[in-house]
């Protein structure tokens, strides 16, 4: 080999590894307090990181649905069981912060307590960055005390108020709706009133009830834990489950970036019976029917139950249900089964429908595959997320109260049949899947932005620093409207000093005439 030719191998070996990152980062991900959907929505996030060289360890409370070298899962719960609870017995938003309050107070006492939770506290300043939910999570805050990483929140409603507010983005409440309300960005009037109330009636009930009560709590494990709330000002980085797409445009800051669609893949085959299963459905296709993972269908009062079976039997597709008891007598067109593997059906060619309960993820992913939806509302988020595909034309909703077979036979004709529906949700997919990077090497190239330029203070906004009082200007203008009124007093008396003086001087003068 000649030395011109060496020198040529040399820079061609030089080139190709600059291009292999340098720093590998070490990251926790951490959120014991979830649903089955939230959980994987942060497996995804670990699962592209671990993809690009990184370490990750994830704090859950369940059990890991992938392997790889580079990632650990540490249930907290250890050998207890996940707590369960009935959904449709929470569908009132006090009853259900109540109920989640609970929940924290049992995983925070067993996760507390977990030694091997002890060992990653100790060890937490070996790692670069540390990730939670904007929300519900906040028995993982005595990860920040003493923490020398970076510290970033995954907003995983979307774009949310109080999630975007934390990073002081005050979006206005005219075009934000509140999470418990069944609003989209076009909101009449009334709608509009109504939020303006619930986005402040929500955070005083949270503050009031929510946090001062896990407050108590964990001040019981850690003395010197201080305000929880203030824990989230603290955060670098804001991964929104959202996009454009998905919910509306909306002004975001440059530390707010959406990986809305990080959990959505392609679909894969089927296992043969379940192929054989759609393969049958002919011309009419297949319906599937989940209400997610937070809830159960067996949990589904029995007369809703029993109107759908009836409604199955009508329609001439096949049905594929997520049903996890066998207390039913089915017709020969329903398949149930209490897994089931739900972006391989959706993205199937036989899907025509999902019957869906329109939890953000499964909204999500019903909207990447192009499905319509009917859309059965439980309770949370998931109004608000019926309430958008509704007025976009992309789903039909029906109440649990005035459920009938009838009601639901003529939502699935119309779905089915009105292709207008199909088209609007195939071109919402081809926008979701045409994107510059995918929304996974979009969280983790922010990830190690983040890590990589120190907390990127850089891009922290100043308004951040502000109550919304300030932020609004309201203490301005009320020192204004003080300042006008403390003038207006003064020339006001100055006024009336001197028409008195004027008027008296006037009637000394008639004195003098006469």
């Amino acid at each position: 080999m000649t030395s011109r030719l060496r020198l040529l191998v040399y820079l061609a070996l030089c080139t190709g590894l600059s291009t292999i990152p340098v720093n590998a980062y070490n990251i926790l991900l951490a959120v014991p307090i979830a649903s089955k959907s939230l959980h994987n929505l942060f497996t995804a996030i670990g699962e592209n990181l671990v993809n690009a060289n990184h370490t990750v360890t994830l704090l859950t409370s369940f059990p890991p649905s992938f392997s790889h070298p580079n990632f650990s899962s540490l249930n907290v719960l250890g050998e207890v069981p996940q707590p369960k609870y009935n959904v449709f017995e929470m569908r009132d938003i006090t009853k259900a912060i109540e109920k989640f309050t609970q929940e924290i107070f049992f995983i925070g006492g067993i996760m507390w307590d977990n030694e091997e939770v002890k060992e990653v506290w100790n060890k937490r300043n070996s790692f670069d960055a540390f990730l939670t939910p904007s929300y519900a999570n906040e028995i993982c805050m005595p990860f920040l005390l003493n923490y020398t990483g970076h510290y970033m929140i995954v907003s995983t409603p979307g774009v949310e108020y109080s999630a975007m507010s934390m990073a002081g983005n005050w979006l206005p409440p005219s075009v934000v709706p509140s999470m418990i309300l069944p609003y989209d960005e076009y909101m009449s009037f009334f709608e509009r009133t109504v939020n303006v109330i619930a986005i402040p009636f929500l955070y005083f009930y949270t503050k009031s009830f929510y946090f001062s009560y896990q407050q108590k709590f964990m001040e019981q494990k850690f003395p010197e834990i201080g305000s929880l709330e203030s824990y989230y000002s603290r955060a670098r980085l804001t991964l929104i489950n959202g996009h454009p797409a998905l919910d509306s445009p909306v002004p975001l800051l440059p530390s707010q970036v959406e990986i809305g669609t990080i959990n959505a893949k392609p679909a894969k085959p089927l296992p043969n019976d379940l192929e054989e299963f759609m393969a049958s459905s002919g011309a009419h296709g297949v319906i599937y029917f989940s209400i997610g993972s937070i809830a159960e269908s067996a949990d589904i009062p029995i007369r809703a139950k029993l109107e759908f079976v009836e409604a199955f039997r009508r329609l001439p597709q096949k049905v594929v249900w997520k049903y996890e008891g066998s207390d039913l007598e089915l017709p020969p067109n329903v398949l149930t089964r209490a897994w089931l593997p739900q972006q391989d059906i959706l993205g199937h060619p036989k899907t025509r429908l999902f019957i869906s309960h329109c939890g953000n993820l499964g909204t999500q992913e019903a909207k990447y595959h192009g499905v319509p939806v009917l859309a059965v509302p439980v309770a949370f988020d998931q109004p608000r997320n019926a309430a958008r595909m509704v007025r976009k034309k992309l789903a039909l909703s029906l109440e649990w109260q005035t459920l009938t077979a009838q009601a639901i036979v003529d939502a699935v004709n119309e779905l089915v049949n009105d292709t207008t529906y199909g088209a609007r949700l195939r071109t919402i997919s081809a926008v979701l899947q045409d994107q510059k990077e995918s929304p996974g090497a979009r969280a983790v190239w922010w990830i190690e932005y983040v890590i990589r330029h120190h907390g990127a203070p850089h891009l922290l906004y100043p308004g951040k620093r502000l109550h919304f009082l300030q932020y609004v200007s309201a203490d301005v203008l009320l020192f204004i409207a003080v300042c006008c009124y403390v003038v207006y007093r003064i020339l006001r008396s100055a006024v009336v000093v001197a028409v008195g003086a004027w008027r008296g001087r006037l009637k000394e003068t008639k004195k003098k005439k006469l």
